[in-house]
């Protein structure tokens, strides 16, 4: 329920039982009046307006307490079995970036805008374990027995976030595949005034592992990269030393290094930068940091990334709870003095009207 609602029902409420207490309030007087006249000191079958107010402050607030704290609890509890569950669930931790906004112009990210990134979180988040990793791949180019393969390099000391212990150089690594051995077919290709040309396969031969994890950066890169003409395909993941030995060969140089890939664009490609943090509430912070940089950054996956704001939420109603504890603690305690002043009023006119009837 959004605060404002909340808000509104709480004042309505309360504008309902204080207006309840006036009329019972005005009601008790005049039966009070008569009560005394008869020689009665109250009216029967009615309470005295001060306990009336003390019974509903005590079930109103009790209500209201009892309503935010169950409400705190279970959404504390789901909260924190999510987190408890996605201690393995990397791809719930994960903020992806494919784009950079400058001077109005949209342009997509490259390996100067991970490092960018790393400055930006590092003095934002000093001491925090957050890694921040581009992923690169060909646009096309690589086959496996005849058909096309989404083939993606991730550096082998972030092995983890494809839920593996190591990665290794000649090897690819699938999540779904039981396979041992595979054989790369990379199209030679050549740049051209035109665009690029292909005239030979050259193939090129590599262990094959399974155990990528399902619930690792695989399913973020199958929602965000994956294309109706490729969703289909087979999708294995190599370390960058093996990622420049194919581009290598499909480009007839040597390829050493991130900066001499970003030189092929159109043929290799950063498919996005995926920032991994250790702790599932800092998701909704880390993509609102790199929103005010003017990146495109956003959590794939559904997470409690309102988890602080809920709390906050949660607590601000617990603060209206007891302003209304307080408020109609204020009534009561005024009801009380009016009535008990009223009563000794009527006694002592009592008193008088008997003594003069007396003389």
């Amino acid at each position: 329920m959004r605060l404002s609602i909340f808000i509104a029902i709480t004042a309505a409420v309360l504008l309902f039982l204080c207006l309840c207490v006036i009329i019972y309030f005005q009601v008790y007087k005049k039966n009070i009046n008569k009560a005394l006249n008869n020689g009665i000191s109250k009216p029967k079958h009615m309470v005295e307006p001060y306990k009336v107010v003390f019974v509903l402050v005590v079930f109103l607030v009790s209500s209201a307490v009892s309503l935010t704290s169950v409400a705190g609890f279970i959404y504390s509890k789901n909260y924190f079995k999510y987190e408890k569950d996605t201690a393995e669930n990397i791809a719930g931790r994960t903020v992806y970036v494919d784009f950079s906004f400058e001077k109005d112009n949209l342009r997509k990210v490259n390996s100067t805008d991970t490092e960018k990134i790393k400055q930006i979180l590092t003095r934002k988040y000093p001491g925090r374990n957050i890694n921040v990793i581009d992923v690169y791949s060909f646009s096309s180019g690589i086959y496996l027995n005849g058909e096309h393969i989404n083939l993606y390099a991730v550096p082998k000391e972030y092995c983890t976030i494809l839920g593996l212990d190591e990665m290794q150089d000649n090897t690819a690594y699938f999540y779904n595949e039981d396979i041992d051995q595979v054989e790369f077919e990379v199209c030679v290709t050549k740049i051209t005034d035109s665009g690029f040309e292909s005239d030979r396969l050259e193939k090129l031969s590599f262990k094959a592992k399974n155990g990528i994890s399902e619930k690792s950066l695989v399913s973020i890169i199958e929602k965000e990269n994956m294309t109706l003409s490729t969703k289909d395909d087979k999708i294995c993941f190599v370390t960058l030393n093996s990622f420049y030995k194919l581009a290598s060969i499909m480009l007839e140089t040597d390829i050493k290094s991130k900066t001499e890939l970003n030189e092929y664009n159109g043929l290799i490609s950063l498919e996005g930068i995926y920032i991994c943090s250790d702790r599932l509430s800092y998701v909704n912070s880390i993509s609102s940091t790199l929103i005010e940089q003017n990146y495109n950054a956003h959590a794939p996956l559904d997470t409690f990334g309102d988890f602080e704001k809920s709390i906050t939420n949660i607590f601000k109603v617990f603060i209206l709870s007891s302003a209304g504890l307080v408020l109609l603690s204020g009534v009561n305690i005024y009801l009380t003095i009016r009535t008990v002043s009223q009563v000794k009023y009527f006694r002592r006119r009592k008193e008088r009207n008997s003594a003069n009837k007396k003389s």
